[in-house]
């Protein structure tokens, strides 16, 4: 609603992952953006997925994954968040005092998705992931670039060092706010 992905990008993306595509607005919004682009939308959360599933159900463009994106291929604890069934967070199997213990899922590393779809880049990588992107991040130096622009949200009030762990791991990218709480990075290799 917000249009936070509504920016100006210095290429035409043609592969677009949405990580924690919650029940697909916005890889909706990619695909109506992009008409040209292939969407990878990945979801932990089995209520959020299947509304996923049923949102993007005219859109063979848009491929849904049911797992949750991590530094490595393992199975994770989801749990819920104060803020709401949207919020929930990835942890490893250690309870954290004040979140419930919704249920473990799969994870998989950006390698392994990579590998799972063929793709040798991501144009775009949308990041919405509760405080997940802190790990992801610091566990980057693979695959980071391999990618032209991130959408990001941090969460360093669920997860303390996110924004450190993503301004690490971009140091080749242009850094600019677009929303209230989402920025972009634009991998400065890609620019015109």
């Amino acid at each position: 609603m917000q249009e936070d992905y509504g920016a100006v990008l210095p290429f035409e993306p043609r592969i677009i992952v949405d990580l924690g595509a919650y029940t697909g607005f916005s890889a909706i919004f990619f695909a109506n953006k992009y008409p040209n682009a292939e969407i990878i939308a990945v979801e932990p959360d089995p209520e959020n997925f299947k509304l996923l599933t049923k949102n993007i159900g005219y859109y063979p463009r848009i491929r849904p994954v049911q797992a949750a994106i991590w530094f490595e291929d393992t199975v994770l604890d989801l749990y819920g968040q104060k803020e709401g069934h949207w919020a929930s967070s990835l942890f490893s199997s250690t309870p954290f005092p004040g979140r419930s213990g919704i249920h473990r899922v799969r994870a998989i590393a950006i390698e392994s998705l990579m590998s799972r779809f063929s793709l040798d880049r991501i144009d775009v990588l949308k990041v919405d992931i509760e405080g997940a992107e802190k790990e992801l991040f610091e566990h980057s130096a693979h695959w980071i670039d391999r990618v032209g622009a991130i959408f990001i949200e941090l969460h360093d009030r669920f997860r303390p060092g996110c924004g450190k762990a993503v301004e690490a791991a971009t140091g080749g990218f242009d850094h600019q706010v677009v929303g209230p709480m989402t920025s972009l990075l634009v991998n400065c290799s890609r620019r015109s």
